[in-house]
């Protein structure tokens, strides 16, 4: 078990200052509140509409992640052109949280992010050659991912098709840096919830819905996600 916590932020030309800030508080919450889901590993990313991206993580849990300087010095960098900052709090299944290729964000053509397990992942390396660089099983996500992304971004359905060769459990969120504003949330047999604010133009995801209420404090106007709002 893993927490996945993050916000999507739409382009908008009214984005104010204090509106960012508003998000990256909003994000630090939701990281916190994952925390019983991964303690051993946190890791934070942001991409933006130029394909420009920063990444932090360490083998600490979440509460102490967010005091230390690479935490705040990422968050330093959200601005009105960032697409996503995303989040993850690692519970290990495979792989020394000591290792950092192994706590997410895994980061590659593509930045992802991932809740669960893929337990033919091995056999997946072998039978797609796929370069590899960490131990974790997840990895096998954003090789795939790779695999199947061009100047155009993600191929969704052939990616897709791949997926299915996977055996395990998934919910993961992808986003390429050619094309950073296609940002894929999948939700297979693992939860991810999502909530969108229209006036902020933002679109709020975590393992759990408890988090995205006591994360969002006292705004209001967050109703569940639809792709209409979006």
């Amino acid at each position: 078990m893993c927490g996945l916590a993050g916000i999507l932020i739409k382009k908008s030309p009214k984005r104010r200052v204090r509106d960012v800030k508003t998000l990256t508080d909003i994000f630090t919450r939701l990281l916190v509140l994952s925390e019983h889901r991964g303690p051993h590993a946190t890791g934070v990313a942001w991409v933006k509409r130029d394909g420009s991206m920063a990444v932090a993580k360490a083998p600490l849990p979440a509460r102490q992640f967010v005091e230390t300087a690479a935490y705040r010095d990422c968050l330093a960098g959200v601005n009105a052109h960032t697409t996503i900052l995303m989040g993850h709090t690692r519970w290990p299944t495979r792989g020394s949280e000591h290792n950092p290729d192994n706590n997410h964000p895994l980061i590659g053509e593509i930045a992802l992010t991932h809740n669960g397990h893929i337990s033919n992942a091995d056999a997946l390396f072998r039978r797609h050659n796929l370069h590899r660089v960490a131990q974790v099983d997840s990895e096998i996500l954003l090789r795939l991912a790779e695999k199947h992304t061009s100047p155009a971004g993600i191929d969704v359905p052939s990616y897709l098709h791949a997926l299915e060769g996977c055996t395990g459990r998934i919910a993961a969120v992808l986003v390429a840096l050619v094309r950073p504003e296609q940002v894929l949330l999948l939700r297979g047999n693992m939860p991810i919830i999502l909530w969108y604010h229209p006036g902020l133009k933002a679109l709020a995801y975590a393992s759990e819905e408890a988090i995205l209420h006591r994360a969002v404090g006292d705004l209001a106007a967050w109703p569940t996600a639809s792709t209409d709002a979006w």
